[in-house]
């Protein structure tokens, strides 16, 4: 048995989900699950963690930034390790370069990963029906920008949202800007 570490969004994920058990299914089961965790909130912490075997929890946001790159960089070529991705990976983000060439990039190089490295569908999302349920609920007539997925899919979810609802919606470009 090894120990757990949770980190970055996870934490604040849970600190949410405490103030708010009547969203769980069993607060129970997930108190006792979030018990047994060591929280990391410094550098410092991050370091010695890596001295001994452990299991991390660190959202990585598709390995585009925060902690989980730190972790990367330290699990990603040793072979006794496991990287798990869960859920989406969008194009052209790290995550999906790993799982697509088993690569990452350091200082402009790609480098070979030779820890074990799977992908988990799981998602904390709300799917497309739950998503149409939401908007349905919303009053007055707000702008829709479609986000979170690949570029397709978002210019389709915002087209049937146009259809459906008649609400002004659009799938903003990568790196645009948009004042709210």
């Amino acid at each position: 048995k090894h120990r757990i570490i949770m980190d970055g969004m996870a934490l604040k994920v849970n600190e949410i989900m405490f103030k708010h058990p009547e969203y769980l299914r069993d607060p129970k089961v997930f108190s006792d699950a979030i018990k047994g965790a060591t929280a990391i909130r410094e550098h410092s912490e991050r370091k010695r963690a890596m001295d001994e075997p452990c299991v991390v929890i660190s959202p990585a946001g598709m390995l585009v930034g925060g902690n989980a790159v730190f972790y990367l960089q330290h699990l990603a070529f040793d072979d006794r390790n496991g990287i798990a991705l869960v859920s989406y990976q969008g194009e052209g983000t790290p995550g999906k370069k790993l799982l697509e060439t088993g690569k990452v990039s350091s200082r402009g190089k790609d480098i070979n990963v030779t820890a074990q490295v799977k992908q988990f569908e799981f998602s904390g999302h709300a799917d497309r029906n739950e998503l149409f349920d939401m908007i349905k609920k919303i009053k007055g007539n707000p702008k829709v920008l479609t986000v979170h997925g690949d570029s397709e899919s978002c210019d389709l979810f915002a087209q049937e949202i146009h259809e459906k609802f008649g609400l002004e919606a659009r799938s903003p470009a990568v790196n645009e800007e948009i004042a709210v």
